[in-house]
């Protein structure tokens, strides 16, 4: 996966994702830990109203909101380093 299209592709709810050594050091995760990518809603106002978007995401328990894959990984994926899909 190199682009953006390929990683929007891959990464889909359902999909398990083991973080790496070098993301874990880098953004306070655990090496080895299996995430499973949920349906996670999010609002966003555009300046005139509200709507509600929704993303593959995680749940973020210590904060009580959604992690998208791009808070997770960067809008462009570059932060994806070392994790893996888990089959």
């Amino acid at each position: 996966m190199k682009t953006k299209e390929e990683f929007e592709e891959k990464l889909i709810v359902g999909v398990k994702i083991r973080f790496g050594k070098e993301y874990a050091k880098e953004h306070y995760a655990t090496e080895g830990e299996i995430i499973t990518l949920v349906e996670g809603d999010f609002e966003d106002y555009n300046g005139l109203y509200t709507t509600t978007e929704y993303s593959p995401s995680v749940w973020d328990e210590e904060v009580g909101e959604f992690n998208s894959i791009y808070h997770l990984f960067g809008n462009d994926f570059e932060n994806w380093m070392d994790n893996t899909i888990v089959e």
